[in-house]
């Protein structure tokens, strides 16, 4: 039964998690590429804004956090290598560096023992 209020928790608020907050890289209209997560399973309940610098070619080259509820370093750490994975529209017509402010959040669940990767 969590499980299914879970699911349907997710689904019917994706919306409400799936944000792209602000910066030129929203103002302009750059789309993100592939299908984004704005939702991690993870060890605690809690939310994260991000900084990221985006280049021509649609790679995300650096991560700063802005503002969270989170406590938990390893939680925040989590958070951090899952948008340094996003990637948008590249193209040459966009500055070098384009910055854009995003939400992640996390939500508690079995994650069994988590890998994380400290870069």
């Amino acid at each position: 039964m969590k499980k299914f209020i879970f699911f349907c928790l997710l689904f019917v608020s994706s919306v409400n998690y799936a944000q792209v907050i602000s910066g030129p890289v929203k103002d302009v209209g750059r789309k993100m590429t592939g299908e984004p997560s704005f939702i991690i399973e993870g060890m605690k309940d809690g939310w994260a804004k991000y900084d990221l610098s985006v280049d021509i070619n649609g790679k995300v080259t650096s991560v700063a956090m802005v503002e969270t509820n989170l406590k938990s370093t390893p939680a925040k750490t989590m958070l951090r290598n899952h948008v340094k994975k996003y990637t948008f529209e590249p193209g040459t017509y966009y500055p070098k560096y384009h910055h854009v402010v995003v939400k992640v959040t996390m939500l508690k669940g079995d994650m069994g023992d988590p890998q994380i990767e400290l870069d």
